[in-house]
C-alpha cells in the first residue's frame, strides 16, 4: 500500500479534478432537466506569482555500494575461523585458514606422472621434453630414431596396422659385460679399474673399464654374489653373446673370469602408442641411422586423432598441477574488500570445496538507492541531480541527501506504465543498512518569480492547453502556454495575468465547495 500511495499520490489531484468534472456534468444535466432546483456555481482560484519547485518522487531499497563473498581457494578442512557476523574487516585480512591435508603428496605424485609422460611423448613426437605441450600433433605421425645406431628387430610394414614396438636402435660402438662375483673377489673390485677382454672367436685383447659395482647381495645356490658391470669399445667385430676371458686389473693382482658380452652400451626401443595404418617405412633391418632420422610415417586420420588426444591429456595434467599448486598457495582465505561481515557460512572443522563462500562482506559507507520512477517523469531526471531521501532510522523519520548517479535505459511494465530504475548515491550517516526501504524526491528544477496557475484549472484540447477564467458571472476559455509543472502549480508563459481568477471546479452547493477560491453563481 505504501508503494501504491507513493506512486499514485501525484495523480490524486488529477483524479479529483476528473471526479469534479464528472460531478459538474452530472449536476448540470440535472439542473437543465429541472431535476434539481439548485444553481451551479463556479469554484475559482487566483493566478499568482511565486516560486515553483519541480520534483520527481520514487521509492526503492538501499543497497551497499560494494558487496563480495570471501571465497576459499583450496579444498580441505577449515582449520581456524577469525571472524564473526557484524565484524569490521579490511581488504586482505585473513578470515580463515584451510588444512589442505594430502595436497602436497598429490602434487608430488602428479609431478612424477607428468615427467614420465613428458619423456614418453618427447620420444613419440620427436622433440625435446620441454616442447611436448606446444608441438603440432602432426609431428607424432613421423616416428624418428631417438639415438644414432643400427636398426634391429624391425617389424613395421607399409599398409599394416601400428605394431606398437617398431624396432630397436642399437649403438654397438660400446659393449657391456655383466659379472657376478663372490664376496672375496668383489671386495677387490672398484669402479674405474681397467679391464682386458680376450674373445674366444678370434685373437685380440680389448681394453675396458669397471663402470658399476653394486654392493647389493644376490643369493646364489651356495653363496651370495655381487654385480659388476664393465664397458669396452667395440673394435667392430664383437657382438652381444660373444664369450671370452675378462681380466680385471686390481692392485692386489688380476681377477680372471669367464664372461659373455651382455648388451650394447646404448640401446633404445622405438615404439608408438598411436593406433593407425603405417603409410611408409624409411629404413631396413640392420641399417645405420642418426638421431632424428625418420623410421616410419603413419597415415593421418586415426593416428592424428590419437596424437591430439594424447597431447590434450598431457595438457590436462599440467592444468591439474597448476590448479593444485594454486590451492597450496591459497590456504589463507582473506577479505576481498573493506567492510562488515554480513554472514558466516562455515565453522571450524568443516570440510569445504574450492570455491566455497565463507561469508559476505558488505561495504555500506556509501550506499545506492535503487528507485523505480514512472516513465512520464524519466525525461526530467539526469545524473548529478540532488535528491532528498526519507528513511526510518533510530530517531524515526530522517532525511538524507543523495545524488543521482545512474538513469536506467529500459523499464518494467507496472500498472499500465513502465517503471525505470534510477540509482541515487548516498553517503551513509551511520544508521543506514542494506535493503532498507526508502522514498526519495529528486529536485529537477526551481524557478523564482514566475506566474503560477493551479493545475486543476488546466485542460488540454488536442495539443493546446486551456484555462477557464471568470468573466463576470460567466466562464471564458483562454488558450495558455505552459512551462514547468508540479502536482500543485503550472508555470504560465502566456495567456494569463497575475490576479485573474481561474475556474477549478463547478459546485451546486456553496457549502460543499473547497479549494479556498471564490464561489460564484453560474449564468448570472
Amino acid at each position: 500500500m505504501d508503494r501504491f500511495w507513493e506512486k499514485g499520490k501525484k495523480w490524486i489531484t488529477i483524479t479529483v479534478i476528473i471526479l469534479v468534472i464528472a460531478a459538474v456534468g452530472y449536476w448540470g444535466v440535472k439542473a437543465l432537466s429541472g431535476g434539481d432546483k439548485g444553481k451551479l456555481v463556479m469554484v475559482t482560484k487566483p493566478v499568482i506569482r511565486g516560486e515553483l519547485e519541480v520534483m520527481v518522487r520514487g521509492w526503492g531499497n538501499l543497497m551497499a555500494s560494494e558487496e563480495q563473498d570471501a571465497i576459499s581457494g583450496a579444498q580441505g578442512v577449515v582449520k581456524e575461523v577469525f571472524f564473526e557476523p557484524g565484524q569490521q574487516v579490511s581488504a586482505g585480512q585473513v578470515l580463515a585458514t584451510v588444512d589442505a591435508g594430502s595436497l602436497e603428496m598429490e602434487i608430488r605424485k602428479l609431478e612424477i606422472q607428468i615427467e614420465q609422460e613428458r619423456v614418453k611423448l618427447a620420444k613419440e613426437f620427436g622433440v625435446s621434453p620441454d616442447e611436448v605441450a606446444d608441438v603440432e600433433p602432426e609431428a607424432a605421425l613421423v616416428v624418428r630414431s631417438p639415438i644414432s645406431g643400427r636398426i634391429a628387430g624391425l617389424t613395421a610394414k607399409p599398409g599394416a596396422a601400428s605394431p606398437g614396438i617398431i624396432c630397436r636402435v642399437v649403438d654397438n660402438s660400446v659393449l657391456r659385460v655383466q659379472l657376478l662375483l663372490p664376496k672375496p673377489l668383489f671386495d677387490k673390485v672398484e669402479v674405474g679399474q681397467k679391464t682386458t677382454f680376450m674373445p674366444d672367436r678370434f685373437e685380440g685383447m680389448d681394453p675396458g673399464v669397471v663402470v658399476e659395482a653394486d654392493p647389493t647381495p644376490i643369493a646364489g645356490e651356495s653363496t651370495y654374489y655381487y654385480e659388476v658391470w664393465v664397458e669396452m669399445q667395440n673394435p667392430g667385430l664383437l657382438k652381444v653373446g660373444d664369450t671370452g676371458t675378462l681380466l680385471i686389473h686390481a692392485p692386489s693382482g688380476d681377477i680372471q673370469q669367464r664372461a659373455e658380452i651382455t648388451s650394447y652400451g646404448v640401446e633404445e626401443t622405438v615404439y608408438s602408442s598411436l593406433s593407425g595404418t603405417v603409410k611408409a617405412v624409411f629404413v631396413k633391418d640392420g641399417a645405420l641411422v642418426k638421431a632424428g632420422d625418420p623410421i616410419l610415417e603413419f597415415e593421418p586420420g586415426e593416428a592424428l586423432l590419437a596424437a591430439m588426444q594424447t597431447q590434450l591429456e598431457f595438457k590436462s595434467l599440467l592444468l591439474q598441477l597448476e590448479e593444485k599448486k594454486s590451492q597450496l598457495g591459497s590456504l589463507e582465505i582473506v577479505s576481498p574488500i573493506d567492510g562488515v561481515v554480513m554472514s558466516q557460512n562455515v565453522q571450524k572443522g568443516q570440510a569445504i570445496a574450492k570455491g566455497t563462500a565463507l561469508c559476505r562482506i558488505s561495504n555500506y559507507n556509501e550506499m545506492n538507492l535503487q528507485l523505480q520512477v514512472d516513465e512520464i517523469d524519466l525525461p526530467k531526471i539526469q545524473e548529478g541531480q540532488i535528491a532528498q531521501i526519507e528513511v526510518w532510522g533510530p530517531q524515526g523519520r530522517q532525511l538524507v541527501e543523495g545524488v543521482v548517479s545512474k538513469v536506467g535505459l529500459s523499464g518494467n511494465p507496472q500498472d499500465g506504465l513502465a517503471a525505470f530504475g534510477v540509482t541515487i548515491k548516498v553517503v551513509n550517516p551511520g544508521y543506514l543498512r542494506p535493503y532498507m526501504h526508502a522514498t526519495a524526491q529528486i529536485f529537477v528544477s526551481k524557478k523564482d518569480d514566475v506566474l503560477l496557475c493551479p493545475v486543476e484549472a488546466l485542460y488540454k484540447e488536442g495539443d493546446k492547453w486551456f484555462a477557464d477564467i471568470k468573466d463576470g458571472n460567466t466562464r471564458k476559455p483562454v488558450e495558455v502556454e505552459v512551462g514547468a509543472m508540479n502536482e500543485i502549480y503550472a508555470e504560465i508563459l502566456s495567456g494569463l495575468e497575475e490576479g485573474q481568477e481561474v475556474v477549478v471546479a463547478m459546485s451546486k452547493d456553496p457549502d460543499q465547495a473547497g479549494g479556498g477560491g471564490g464561489i460564484y453563481p453560474y449564468g448570472y
